[in-house]
């Protein structure tokens, strides 16, 4: 039987390298990038300090395996069901598409404030998740856009729609503390995850309320 400890140290390194991406994803969403630290960084995820120079020369380097780590995960999680819908309707694929996403920004709010951050100014770390992260969903939605055509009215911007989505997706999760001391109630239970689904279905594929939950 091949001896596997010669793979030990290997193993050990990558589970170290996620646990430093994992907890830079969480410092980075609540305390931004300028106020993220080394420190912070490597005490959350529980390694010794001199493990985040030896995974990533800079706080830059770290901040891009973050981004490439979340959309990786957002990608994978979408890339089975697009697979699977291949010549369904665009309004049965969207529709589908769009649960799927809010119950991803519910089990993920931290990249939503990730995404805060780092779009507040206009930064060479901004045009870089632009290029690799963002427009591919912006494309994606174009197709979303044009629906209003069918019934004769004007297309949506793109743009507008963009973040029309992302908003209405992701901020009761991103900002869960306020929504359950308004509410008394957390906004990740499944009950009103599947209510927030269908009024988002009501307001940009209406007709399609009712059958979210697949």
């Amino acid at each position: 039987m091949p001896d596997a400890a010669p793979h030990r140290p290997q193993q050990r390194s990558a589970e170290t390298r996620e646990k430093l991406v994992e907890a830079a994803l969480q410092v980075f969403a609540e305390r931004g990038f300028e106020g993220a630290t080394t420190r912070a960084i490597v005490d959350r995820a529980g390694v010794a300090l001199a493990a985040l120079p030896y995974h990533f020369k800079t706080k830059e380097l770290l901040w891009r395996a973050v981004a490439d780590h979340s959309f990786g995960r957002f990608a994978e999680q979408f890339s089975a069901r697009i697979a699977g819908l291949e010549g369904v309707d665009s309004r049965t694929r969207l529709r589908l598409l769009l649960g799927d996403y809010v119950r991803f920004a519910a089990s993920h709010p931290e990249l939503h404030r990730f995404m805060q951050d780092a779009s507040s100014e206009s930064t060479e770390r901004l045009r870089w998740l632009v290029e690799h992260h963002v427009r591919p969903m912006y494309e994606t939605l174009a197709e979303l856009a044009e629906l209003p055509r069918t019934t004769g009215a004007d297309a949506w911007h793109p743009g507008h729609l963009l973040y029309a989505v992302i908003g209405t997706v992701a901020t009761p999760y991103a900002h869960a503390a306020e929504f359950e001391l308004l509410t008394g109630e957390r906004p990740d239970q499944k009950q009103l995850i599947d209510r927030h689904i269908d009024m988002l279905l009501g307001l940009f594929l209406p007709g399609s309320e009712g059958a979210s939950h697949e």
